[in-house]
């Protein structure tokens, strides 16, 4: 049997793929902020509890340190981890909120966690990033978009960064998938107004697939592995990953590392 560490699952597509790994008789370990929705899956099998706030670097590194110690040997990463915020917020660290948790957060988890990984035969890196965005998605002269925020900007950089952080990271040992699982049928956690909130329920409920449904092509790759380092699917379909360079994942890798050195 594997180990597979899950960020984001205690809600949602991250806690049925954690309850399916788990009915199977993996070793499954929860990364989260919810200890209370841990509980249902514990007595379920071998499943172990992290609480963090996947925002905060710091946060990131001591969890990641804890699973190298406790856990040797991971064969599957799933970077699930979302919460959503409309307006421009910053983290305690001073970070923007989507680069922080949509982009540091992954990078920390896949990058530092490369040597357990490594110690799996067919390692897996299943990250709920979507793919395709436009080449000039980062600001690279103000990252942290203190100027013009929107959302959809924060969004579409924090998902190129992520695929240039892949690029960098995917090798022929450890594969990295890029994975689009639609619309979920899930708590769609954030800070939403009451009306938005609403409208998002009835739209989850009309059209969103249930999360024991959209795990499925999940478990697929999960079980069948890509051949190549670095892919992106849509649900059960294979895409074209966009046109990003080594280059620019490489700028990427030196801004990140000069990043958190100023911050520990």
């Amino acid at each position: 049997m594997s180990t597979i560490v899950i960020t984001g699952g205690t809600d949602g597509l991250g806690r049925a793929l954690a309850a399916d790994r788990l009915r199977a008789g993996h070793t499954v370990v929860v990364v989260g902020r919810s200890e209370a929705k841990f509980r249902a899956l514990a007595a379920n099998g071998d499943a172990h509890f992290i609480e963090a706030d996947l925002r905060e670097v710091a946060e990131n590194l001591r969890v990641t340190q804890e699973i190298a110690a406790r856990f040797p040997l991971v064969d599957t990463l799933v970077l699930g981890a979302a919460y959503v915020h409309r307006d421009r917020q910053t983290t305690g660290e001073g970070f923007e909120h989507n680069f922080a948790l949509y982009y540091l957060s992954r990078h920390i988890f896949a990058s530092e966690l490369q040597e357990v990984l490594a110690a799996a035969e067919r390692p897996l890196i299943l990250d709920t990033t979507v793919p395709g965005t436009p080449g000039d998605a980062v600001r690279w002269d103000d990252l942290q978009l203190e100027r013009g925020y929107t959302w959809k900007i924060a969004n579409l950089q924090s998902r190129r960064l992520v695929l240039l952080s892949a690029l960098r990271l995917a090798s022929d040992h450890v594969r990295y998938v890029l994975y689009n699982p639609g619309f979920v049928r899930t708590s769609h956690q954030g800070a939403l107004g009451r009306t938005s909130r609403a409208m998002v329920g009835v739209l989850a409920k009309v059209l969103g697939t249930p999360p024991e449904k959209a795990i499925l092509p999940m478990l697929g790759l999960i079980a069948n592995r890509p051949e190549a380092p670095l892919s992106a699917y849509q649900r059960g379909k294979r895409l074209e990953l966009d046109d990003a360079t080594h280059e620019e994942a490489e700028r990427l890798h030196q801004e990140t590392a000069r990043l958190l050195r100023k911050r520990r």
